[in-house]
């Protein structure tokens, strides 16, 4: 499977999480452990070893950025429920694409 298709996947799966689970405040925390996933599961698929201290580092800052990404401006979305919960899907959705990105052309 390619990295592409595997990012997309992932990406899939984040928009389907942030939908369901969009009325629940906090709920982001779901989608940082999705992350982490996909970036332990690109970092396997090209041989790269991370250690404990690094997936830890990794989820720190993934939980800090997707907490002011997408808490701090989606949470005020929330209270308006037909835009909010779409707008975090999307958000959800174009953060864990690009993460991907980004992680896919560390690791290669």
């Amino acid at each position: 499977m390619s990295s592409i298709l595997l990012i997309l996947i992932y990406t899939f799966i984040a928009g389907l999480v942030a939908g369901v689970a969009s009325p629940i405040i906090g709920s982001s925390l779901l989608l940082t452990g999705l992350e982490v996933l996909m970036i332990m599961h690109l970092a396997k698929k090209h041989a790269f070893k991370l250690k404990l201290s690094e997936i830890g580092f990794a989820a720190t800052a993934i939980w800090g950025v997707s907490t002011l990404l997408k808490d701090f401006v989606l949470e005020v979305m929330v209270f308006i429920p037909g835009p909010g919960w779409i707008a975090r899907v999307i958000v959800a959705s174009v953060f864990v694409f690009f993460l991907g990105i980004l992680a896919n052309l560390h690791f290669s």
